[in-house]
């Protein structure tokens, strides 16, 4: 769960229209400096072998290691986790808790708080809420925390239609009805509910189950 993707990111430059060479190739070196994709994480071996044991002691929780500069870069990688929770540790915290045990009981102890605390926003959602299909938390490398959720949510009509037929072979049309999802994230759990409980479900676009775009809504 260490490994960094990237895009492919294609820019024309129009050189020739620049006067001064040593400008045109500063321009260049400025426009490929943004979109220059990051390198794979390095990881120590300590570091990789606690990663382990996160991985194994946490058997419900994605943990993936990455650095990240916004919170919607992190909400991208928190959104690849595949378990009840995911869990975003930047690389250079993962060394200090490797090589340091107060650190690491000290965040793994943040981990468990944040995870119990989640599972608590969950038992407090009701139905207007949406359905919450993940939640996770950030640490960055200076130890901040933040949290994460994407939610959904299908009309009662779509709803109905989909436990009518999921018994049956029509599961794959049912798959495919509309709905809407929303993506939150916060510095606090109260300020994550109250986020969650304040969505405008009505004022989101409604989207098929295979559509291209994961969310019509960000706070």
């Amino acid at each position: 769960m260490n490994r960094i993707g990237g895009f492919n990111t294609y820019q024309s430059l129009f050189e020739s229209k620049l006067k001064n060479p040593k400008e045109a190739e500063k321009t260049k070196n400025s426009k490929t400096d943004k979109t220059k994709k990051k390198e794979p994480v390095q990881l120590s071996e300590r570091a990789k072998k606690l990663l382990q044991q996160l991985q194994k002691t946490y058997g419900n929780m994605d943990f993936i290691v990455a650095d990240y500069d916004t919170e919607e870069e992190a909400a991208a990688y928190l959104s690849r986790g595949t378990k009840e929770y995911s869990v975003l540790i930047e690389p250079e915290l993962l060394e200090e808790m490797a090589a340091d045990q107060e650190t690491k009981e000290k965040y793994m102890g943040i981990i468990e708080n944040a995870t119990s605390q989640l599972n608590e926003i969950k038992n407090q959602l009701g139905e207007k809420d949406g359905q919450v299909t993940r939640l996770g938390i950030s640490i960055d490398k200076d130890g901040n925390v933040s949290y994460f959720a994407e939610l959904e949510k299908i009309s009662e009509s779509r709803q109905e239609q989909i436990e009518k037929t999921r018994e049956s072979r029509r599961e794959e049309k049912a798959s495919s009805e509309k709905r809407k999802r929303a993506r939150v994230s916060a510095d606090s759990i109260e300020e994550l509910l109250k986020k969650i409980q304040d969505i405008d479900w009505n004022a989101l676009k409604a989207e098929t189950g295979d559509s291209g775009s994961r969310f019509d809504y960000s706070i």
